[in-house]
């Protein structure tokens, strides 16, 4: 896990599925950032790997604490459990 930096005290435990964690992160598919809603992760993740957040806008679907969830707006709660993984389309 790569450490959050000094000073943040909500970190989201975030786990990455292919092909998030090799295409991004370089296999590394367990992070722990600072985040307090979806859009301050990706931004999170986007700092770490530039080109993810415009990935994320049309790819990329979040479960948080076992839900998936459509509101990026939501507020995560303290060490919330994150997974990214690829968006479905559907209809």
């Amino acid at each position: 896990m790569r450490p959050c930096k000094p000073g943040h005290s909500q970190l989201a435990k975030v786990q990455l599925l292919a092909p998030f964690a090799e295409q991004y992160f370089g296999g590394d598919g367990m992070l722990d950032l600072p985040a307090g809603n979806l859009f301050a992760l990706v931004a999170s993740l986007n700092k770490l790997a530039p080109g993810f957040a415009e990935h994320a806008e049309e790819g990329v679907a979040f479960a948080v604490d076992g839900l998936v969830q459509p509101d990026w707006s939501l507020a995560l709660t303290p060490d919330a459990e994150v997974v990214v993984f690829p968006r479905i389309a559907g209809g």
